[in-house]
């Protein structure tokens, strides 16, 4: 569900607001689950997890399962940084990998399936209406062939042995086909056990054009009744995010009955496969990184302007920037880029303004951001009635 917050802007000195061609204001949300997977590499993913992740309690567990054909028990959930130095976001997010999690190496991974999970703070319950958007990193040495698999899960729990099949599992990821995958299937084995894949892309999905680094996106449309769907996509850091997920054509959709609540984080890779940087959330926007609107008043005054007379206007907005102030659409002198003041998210920016004539006009401002997360905006308008000059020359 998304919540949407309205603000109520309160003016005096006889100062009333048009807001017929106003942006409405917004501000950028975090994602609810977070993870950027570090650790040694060799070692178990058994710990807490990347120091800034959010939105999960306990620690990284190996998963009961089993891998056919290959090692049935026994199998390990180790944390590779093979090749992560090559993971890249598309151009226009605004996300980057943490510095400390670039150390990429080209050592080749064993044959052996690595999967681990940990819960989420809340679960995803698939018996309401409602979304859920997954995204994570990506990166196979190998663009064709059975070489690089990497699969991100939610599960509706842990099996307690590898031959328990009570628990569920939904993959979103790369198969050995090469293509964009999803697979619904019992929590006990690999994403590619049952040799057949519940949704698959075109196959062999071409080389990202650096290199096979690609930015995955999921979409999981829950129902209260009847099928609940799943779509997913690959982004090369070549591309460009569309600014909602309305426009994006799917690789891969699948739609059945899921049931119950969907409560841990699982990964899954093998082989040359690397998974990281994953995010979930209600909403496109804090799964992707694009920049938002921050949140933007109306200009107003600290006192009631009179003409000829200095009037300093405020302008309250929630990112930091420069701001050029507008009276009846032309420019204030002195006013074109006005530096903002402040901490996140209270900034603020103030033009002197001497009104050269009295009576009614209209007050307005641009925005231009200098924080990356944040698009340029435009104010909310004011009218304000600048009154006679009481004092005599």
């Amino acid at each position: 569900m998304k919540l949407r917050l309205r603000k109520t802007l309160v003016l005096a000195l006889s100062i009333s607001l048009c807001t017929g061609n106003s942006i409405a204001p917004a501000s950028a949300a975090a994602p609810s689950i977070y993870e950027s997977l570090t650790g040694t590499a060799g070692g178990n993913i058994n710990s807490t997890g990347s120091a800034d992740s959010i939105g999960f309690t306990g620690n990284w567990s190996m998963v009961n399962s089993n891998k056919n054909p290959g090692p049935l028990t026994g199998l390990s959930a180790v944390y590779r940084n093979s090749f992560n130095s090559k993971l890249k976001f598309p151009s226009n997010s605004t996300f980057t990998l943490p510095v400390n999690n670039t150390a990429g190496s080209t050592t080749a991974d064993l044959w052996n399936l690595y999967y681990s999970a940990r819960q989420m703070t809340s679960a995803v319950n698939f018996d309401a209406n409602g979304t859920f958007y997954l995204s994570f990193l990506g990166y196979s040495s190998i663009s064709v062939g059975s070489w690089g698999s990497y699969v991100v899960g939610l599960m509706n729990g842990l099996p307690t042995s590898t031959t328990d099949t009570s628990k569920n599992a939904i993959y979103l990821g790369r198969s050995y086909s090469g293509a964009p995958t999803i697979q619904f299937t019992t929590a006990n084995v690999a994403a590619w056990n049952p040799g057949t894949y519940s949704a698959t892309g075109t196959a062999n999905n071409p080389a990202a054009p650096d290199g096979n680094a690609w930015f995955i996106v999921a979409k999981l449309t829950t129902a209260a009744s009847g099928n609940d769907t799943i779509q997913l996509k690959f982004f090369a850091s070549t591309d460009s995010l569309p600014t909602s997920d309305s426009s994006i054509s799917w690789d891969v959709s699948y739609s059945t009955p899921i049931t119950g609540n969907y409560g841990y984080l699982g990964v899954q890779t093998e082989y040359n496969g690397t998974i990281d940087e994953i995010r979930g959330g209600p909403t496109y926007d804090v799964i992707a990184g694009l920049p938002t609107l921050p949140t933007i008043g109306a200009p107003s005054f600290v006192s009631t302007p009179s003409k000829g007379g200095a009037s300093a206007i405020v302008l309250n907005i929630g990112a930091s920037g420069f701001v050029r102030f507008y009276v009846d659409g032309k420019r204030i002198s002195g006013c074109l880029k006005v530096a903002t003041t402040g901490t996140s998210p209270n900034f603020t920016a103030t033009c002197n303004w001497k009104p050269p004539i009295h009576g009614s006009h209209q007050i307005s401002a641009d925005f231009t951001s200098s924080d990356p997360i944040y698009t340029n905006t435009k104010s909310l308008m004011t009218t304000v009635q600048v009154v006679r000059r009481t004092s005599t020359r």
